[in-house]
């Protein structure tokens, strides 16, 4: 299979990104005014999460979300086949030595990303780091998508687990080895009566509890890993400690609540580049005081 996806993405290496971005701006067209993909829900989730906002804006940030996505797809394709020297241009990691130093001083390190920017590119942090690290992922239904997009975001070196195998890697683990774990937690979990509320850009949700979780297995430094988009194709990562030195408070809660407000600093900086496609607001919070 290797092989295959070798030969298939050999073409992305040669290729120069202003026939990426042309695609990309041909994809804008399809997905917004031909197929409009999700444009309802896209426009609900931005209408609530800036409720002060004017329609002229809303919609500004709507079209512009739409350019980043047709964006976002084709750097994504585009990531299989790009070099350390290309990321290097296009991803920078402003205090990498952040992450390296936590590791170094036998921490392990939660890297806590969210569904912003590039959050793929994110894969390319093994090419200058040399700890290791996992990322936790979905495992998709369709096997071949599901092959070719872990030999993308495994070709740079991360470790691709699903969550319950990630939980038992650590927990395999000898106290000398210290990692890396990256996981976004930002998406939607299957609602149930035990479900635990929040409140995000102005509105509840619901969250994933597998971050609070894996950090009580992990007892170490987390670090919100924050991408900024400075320009088309560009972005710059800053690694944001929610908790510099292990906390003895193993509850969870404070995590959660520090991701979130992360998140939400995030996107202020521009709302444009989160995934409003996302149903992310669907289920509403029951008026039974009784479930959480």
């Amino acid at each position: 299979m290797k092989k295959l996806f070798n030969f298939f993405f050999f073409p992305l290496k040669i290729l120069p990104f202003t026939v990426f971005y042309f695609i990309a701006d041909c994809l804008f067209f399809l997905i917004y005014y031909g197929i409009k993909y999700r444009r309802d829900i896209v426009n609900k989730n931005i209408s609530r999460a800036f409720p002060d906002e004017n329609p002229v804006n809303i919609k500004s940030i709507e079209k512009k979300f739409y350019h980043h996505l047709a964006d976002y797809i084709i750097e994504s394709v585009a990531m299989a086949g790009m070099t350390k020297s290309a990321f290097s241009k296009r991803f920078r990691y402003i205090n990498l030595d952040l992450f390296d130093a936590a590791i170094k001083q036998g921490n392990n390190v939660l890297l806590v990303a969210a569904h912003y920017g590039n959050w793929e590119w994110l894969g390319s942090l093994t090419l200058f780091s040399k700890n290791t690290i996992y990322a936790v992922y979905k495992e998709q239904t369709n096997r071949f998508i599901d092959s070719a997009m872990l030999y993308s975001r495994e070709k740079f070196g991360v470790r691709c687990l699903p969550y319950p195998q990630v939980y038992k890697e650590i927990l395999s683990l000898t106290p000398e080895k210290s990692v890396g774990v990256l996981i976004l937690a930002d998406q939607r979990p299957t609602m149930d009566k035990k479900g635990q509320w929040i409140e995000f850009m102005n509105q509840q949700i619901t969250y994933f509890r597998g971050l609070e979780n894996l950090h009580k297995v992990m007892h170490g430094v987390v670090l919100y890993t924050q991408i900024v988009k400075t320009k088309r194709g560009s972005y710059a990562v800053e690694f944001i400690p929610l908790n510099p030195q292990p906390l003895e408070d193993n509850s969870g809660e404070w995590l959660t609540k520090r991701y979130f407000n992360a998140i939400e600093k995030n996107i202020r900086i521009d709302p444009a580049f989160y995934l409003w496609s996302h149903n992310r607001w669907k289920f509403i919070k029951p008026a039974d005081p009784s479930v959480k």
